[in-house]
């Protein structure tokens, strides 16, 4: 299900990757795909509660995702999507599915989450903006109309989406982040990873992390 490689953006270095527990559900995911409008879309996902296999969830946003991007606005894609998960949700299983999406722009970013993804841009002077949450989890609330926000990024200011994590972990990552300003985007995803790792060396912990550095 992860893309093979993460593709280019204009301007930016991107970098992307999942982290399972050896005996873990594999619940969270990362994904990029092409909009309709020529950019490329990231996201990272994430399965909460028990029910069917995570992957078959994962799997049908990431499918819902791509068919609705054909040139409608991020809102409108996220709004298809949840609508295409509500429709086959199962009676009795509260499961559903936290997605979180980025468009990279011209030294600015559209962001929009369904659920809550763990987000937000660190600037290069040491400043912090979290980006919030837009709507409940796909396939939760059929018809739901989902909003979107934008932010500008300057040379140097990097965006990072944590799935699988609580806030208070998201905050040590971003910390993590800071220090690292000299490292390439690859570098601090791995950076991540192994400190998560090193916080749940019993492998209980699973995430997918996003990052985005402007040139």
């Amino acid at each position: 299900m992860l893309p093979a490689s993460v593709p280019g953006a204009a301007g930016f270095d991107v970098a992307a990757g999942s982290m399972s527990g050896e005996a873990g559900p594999a619940n969270t995911v990362w994904d990029a795909f092409p909009f309709g409008d020529g950019r490329t879309a990231f996201l990272v996902m994430e399965v909460k509660a028990p029910g069917h296999p995570p992957a078959h969830l994962l799997g049908m946003a990431r499918a819902a995702l791509r068919a609705a991007a054909d040139g409608r606005g991020l809102a409108e894609v996220l709004a298809r999507a949840n609508g295409a998960l509500a429709g086959v949700h199962t009676e009795g299983i509260d499961q559903f599915v936290d997605c979180a999406v980025v468009l990279p722009g011209e030294g600015t970013i559209e962001w929009s989450a369904a659920g809550k993804v763990p987000a937000g841009i660190l600037g290069r002077e040491g400043t912090f903006q979290e980006l919030g949450s837009h709507g409940p989890p796909l396939g939760m609330l059929d018809g739901f109309r989902y909003g979107t926000e934008q932010a500008t990024m300057g040379s140097g200011s990097s965006l990072l989406a944590l799935a699988g994590g609580s806030m208070g972990l998201f905050r040590g990552a971003a910390d993590l982040v800071a220090e690292v300003q000299g490292k390439t985007a690859g570098e601090v995803v791995g950076t991540v990873h192994r400190a998560v790792r090193r916080a749940h060396p019993d492998g209980s912990r699973e995430v997918s992390v996003l990052f985005l550095r402007k040139h």
